[in-house]
């Protein structure tokens, strides 16, 4: 009886984090956007072919951007970065995705920058974003980046996400994020603040990693 308890209390909280991870998800625009680049694209595709992709070489416009074409340009260019260093390509993780997105959601939303919400005791921590998104790994990182796009010189999804890479790659904690060998999981995304101030639009961006 106790055990049958145990395990209905358990099914109750994981159902409980899902609808919340849900509820959050649903606020976010951008993630329910229609995309030319939805989940099942990741599947057998290298960061090679996504950037021969035509998509992935067009100018991204900040206030008409395709999420999840972003989001994936920044999971290809880890890639990319990783295995010219020897480690391993990461695996598209959703769930991860997911709690990336309620991040990055929430740092635009609340205008903090930081890896624990001050503003919601659910979100505080990477463990509660990803547990409620029901990922539950053997270790996790994140990074996280604010930077800025400069209209007067458009550029494309790759070359965006590029420079998000190379500018995490100077940070020693955020490297070691990027090229531990440990890591087999990754989900990214990227928001922009709103509208821009002569031409520069200002984004944050999270990357989640895992390990089964």
């Amino acid at each position: 009886m106790v055990k049958t308890l145990f395990i209905l209390l358990a099914t109750f909280a994981f159902v409980s984090a899902d609808a919340q991870a849900e509820k959050y998800l649903a606020d976010i625009q951008k993630y329910n956007e229609s995309s030319v680049f939805e989940d099942e694209r990741y599947k057998g595709m290298t960061w090679q072919t996504f950037y021969a992709l035509d998509e992935a070489q067009e100018f991204v416009d900040p206030m008409n951007f395709d999420y999840d074409l972003m989001n994936a340009a920044l999971f290809f260019a880890l890639n990319k970065y990783r295995t010219a260093r020897g480690a391993s390509a990461l695996a598209f993780e959703p769930r991860l995705r997911d709690a990336a997105s309620i991040h990055t959601d929430q740092m635009v939303k609340k205008k903090f920058f930081a890896h624990e919400n001050p503003y919601n005791s659910s979100l505080r921590a990477l463990n509660n974003r990803v547990e409620m998104c029901g990922f539950f790994g053997q270790h996790i990182a994140e990074n996280i980046a604010r930077m800025f796009v400069d209209m007067n010189n458009p550029e494309t999804y790759t070359q965006v996400a590029d420079k998000v890479i190379l500018y995490l790659s100077r940070s020693k904690e955020h490297n070691i994020n990027m090229l531990d060998k440990r890591n087999t999981l990754l989900g990214c995304s990227l928001l922009f603040d709103g509208t821009g101030n002569d031409g520069y639009f200002y984004f944050r961006t999270t990357h989640d990693f895992g390990v089964r």
